[in-house]
């Protein structure tokens, strides 16, 4: 299963980190883990791209983590589609992905 988890500071999405393989098939031909790795690395590079944010990144197999360390109107939109896209997702596939969303102070 994959497991993302949007950190939010106040109202705001800074932080993703996406890890574990959703299972739905072998590598190469799992449709959930293709549509979840195409919105994570949509939303980071819309982050660095559209929104101009200098975006902290960290890649290894089965595992992605980004933050920004500020937002503007733009990554909150990035931000929050990525979040509602997934959960999307995980209404279709519950035993492949789980988005959690965790409030830090």
């Amino acid at each position: 299963m994959t497991t993302v988890t949007f950190t939010f500071f106040g109202d705001h999405i800074l932080k993703v980190r996406a890890s574990g393989h959703s299972g739905f098939a072998e590598e190469g031909s799992d449709i959930v883990c293709a549509a979840i790795s195409a919105l994570v690395q949509a939303a980071e590079l819309g982050l660095e791209k559209a929104a101009r944010l200098n975006v902290k990144s960290t890649t290894r197999d089965g595992f992605k983590e980004f933050s920004v360390s500020e937002h503007n109107e733009r990554s909150d939109a990035i931000l929050e589609t990525l979040r509602i896209s997934l959960k999307e997702i995980e209404k279709q596939y519950p035993r492949h992905l789980k988005t959690e969303d965790r409030k830090n102070v």
